[in-house]
């Protein structure tokens, strides 16, 4: 059997809720075109994926990030200089290993945040309440960014962080080019139903997949294929289910790929008969970015190179 490795960005969007707020779940299944917006005068006032309108008085010269999407996107945005600290996990590109962690992205360490005197904080969904309560009472603006659904979603993140931090501009600048390249693609996207099915894990505590709600259901739909699990919303599929949609390809990460090829009933799969199963690098999964643009163009390669 052929071992295909193909190192494909797919943002699982796989946010939980805390105490102070409650995530949005979006459902866009295919690219979404943005407005152009007018660059922000400030103060702004901007209303965070918790629901707390924010009032940022004037472009933010230091920013402490806790996600690791926004992290990207920051990067992508060329205006990493702000970057005083991140959380453990925000670890792309490898320039950011050298800016200063503050814990983890649900459990950050309060006092480290604090004394580097940040002008904002941008968090996750995942981020401690009690964290949260702690660095408002000292003055620390905190806004919360959830992670996106759909690669239009994630084209509105951009501009929304762009738009944070001071860069209203090379925001625009950014989600134009993302989008011509998406569009590029979609042009070239095969005539024919080729159908994949994204395996987030499978046996005895359950199969899960990427629903027709997710950000990896829309992106394998902008490659241009079928997103085997459509027919179900959010993570939750079954192995009869599997069996039946009897999938052409199957994406799956590194450490789940020789139990799933050699264990019962998925080894009667076809793509998995037929070496059709790509492997995920698991260090870029679960974030939703520039990047994601690269995976539909993996995605569209892999399918379309038999």
């Amino acid at each position: 059997m052929n071992k295909n490795v193909v190192s494909v960005v797919l943002a699982l969007s796989l946010a939980a809720s805390v105490a102070s707020c409650s995530a949005p779940a979006a459902t866009d299944t295919t690219p979404e075109e943005t407005p152009a917006a007018v660059a922000p005068i400030y103060p702004i006032i901007y209303e965070d994926a918790c629901g707390n309108e924010i009032t940022i008085e004037a472009a933010p010269d230091t920013v402490i990030c806790m996600s690791p999407s926004v992290t990207e996107i920051v990067y992508a945005l060329d205006a990493e200089e702000k970057l005083v600290g991140r959380a453990d996990c925000c670890d792309y590109p490898g320039d950011v290993l050298s800016i200063e962690s503050v814990g983890t992205d649900n459990n950050p360490d309060v006092d480290a945040i604090a004394s580097l005197e940040p002008d904002i904080v941008i968090a996750s969904t995942l981020f401690s309440a009690d964290a949260y309560g702690e660095l408002v009472e000292q003055g620390i603006t905190v806004v919360f960014i959830d992670d996106a659904t759909s690669i239009g979603g994630m084209f509105n993140t951009i501009k929304d962080v762009a738009d944070i931090i001071g860069v209203h501009e090379d925001g625009e600048a950014l989600v134009e080019e993302l989008q011509t390249e998406l569009d590029e693609l979609w042009i070239s996207a095969p005539n024919t139903e080729i159908s994949v099915y994204y395996c987030r894990a499978y046996g005895e505590y359950g199969d899960y997949t990427a629903g027709n709600n997710t950000l990896v259901g829309n992106i394998i739909t902008a490659s241009g294929a079928i997103n085997a699990a459509s027919d179900v919303s959010g993570w939750i599929y079954s192995a009869d289910e599997l069996m039946e949609a009897d999938p052409d390809y199957i994406l799956i990460d590194e450490p789940n790929y020789d139990g799933f090829v050699s264990t019962e009933p998925y080894a009667s799969l076809t793509a998995v008969r037929e070496g059709r199963v790509i492997v995920v690098d698991p260090a870029l999964v679960g974030r939703s970015g520039p990047r994601n643009v690269d995976a539909v163009e993996l995605i569209q390669n892999a399918i379309t190179e038999d």
